[in-house]
């Protein structure tokens, strides 16, 4: 069972702690999860937490930032 997901940064204005940022997985079936995660966290562990959340395999998971497949040790520095 593939489960794709979108990931969209929300950096609100006037964010006094940029090394944060607010993210927010959105799955198939238009269910929002939001995370606020270091600017320098790998994707896995964000995914490790989002499937273990959901109730489903890390396997099953891909994680997508416009349209684009976002590896698991990559980081939102490096996909901004």
């Amino acid at each position: 069972m593939s489960d794709n997901q979108e990931q969209k940064p929300e950096a609100g204005p006037g964010d006094a702690n940029s090394e944060y940022i607010k993210l927010k997985v959105v799955g198939n079936d238009s269910n929002e999860i939001h995370f606020r995660v270091k600017m320098t966290t790998q994707m896995g562990k964000l995914k490790k937490s989002y499937s273990d959340r959901v109730g489903v395999p890390m396997t099953s998971l891909r994680f997508l930032f416009d349209g684009k497949r976002i590896n698991d040790d990559e980081t939102p520095k490096q996909v901004n």
